[in-house]
């Protein structure tokens, strides 16, 4: 099997990683304030540094992370692990996404205070709090955040890699439309060839936002639109 950028999922159970995360919450806020102090936006290296250069009169700091993106078409299996046929004969197939960052990365993000774990267990709430630690960071294991899945394993050229489960958290705010968290080793992360992106917390000088509050988002929306980043994500960073 040649060298390849992308992961291939060896169970459709995998899926949970990346698209559990985001199917089984909704993204309505509702409840207590949800305030936030900063921003984490992502994507081509020259369009965060455009929305860096936006922001740089109400910046205290700002932190960049790398990351990659992987997107894999995976079998659809039943119970009891046979494909799924469709009625034309043809196996289905499902698609998942995974947003990759190194532990280095990992534990600068904890940190920086920008990895939040899920509260409760209702699948219908993004209620989160800062995430404190992360279990195996100091091992060579490969760690999956979202729903937890015993049998969860991935494949990348050729070699089995085993996940141990971490916890039903993500990067800022909002579960990333970018794909499932997983946390891996530096020789992993380089065999994986897809290119990798910048993603940069601008943590404001002064002033927070409400996450509640559509105003707040549409000012910060119509202030990067210009940029053409992937994504925006937020932040509180309480120190």
């Amino acid at each position: 099997m040649k060298k390849t950028g992308k992961l291939i999922i060896g169970i459709v159970a995998i899926l949970l990683l990346g698209v559990g995360v985001q199917q089984g919450l909704k993204y309505h806020l509702q409840g207590p304030a949800r305030p936030f102090n900063a921003l984490l936006v992502s994507g081509e290296k020259e369009n965060v540094d455009k929305a860096k250069e936006i922001y740089k009169d109400n910046t205290k700091y700002a932190k960049d992370y790398k990351y990659k993106t992987v997107t894999n078409k995976v079998k659809m299996l039943d119970e009891k692990g046979e494909p799924f046929i469709s009625k034309d004969g043809k196996e289905l197939t499902g698609e998942s996404k995974f947003l990759l960052i190194t532990k280095d990365t990992a534990k600068e993000m904890l940190k920086d205070q920008v990895l939040r774990v899920k509260k409760g267990t209702e699948d219908g709430s993004i209620q989160t709090t800062i995430l404190e630690s992360i279990p195996n960071i100091e091992t060579d294991k490969t760690i999956y955040f979202g729903m937890e899945n015993k049998d969860a394993k991935l494949e990348i050229n050729g070699k089995n890699i085993s996940l141990e489960y971490g916890s039903y958290s993500w990067i800022g705010y909002y579960p990333s439309e970018q794909g499932g968290l997983i946390v891996t080793d530096d020789e992993t992360y380089k065999s994986i060839e897809d290119k990798e992106k910048d993603m940069s917390l601008i943590r404001f000088a002064k002033g927070k936002k409400d996450l509640r509050n559509a105003k707040d988002k549409e000012e910060i929306n119509k202030k990067l639109i210009s940029t053409q980043i992937i994504e925006i994500n937020y932040a509180n960073i309480e120190k």
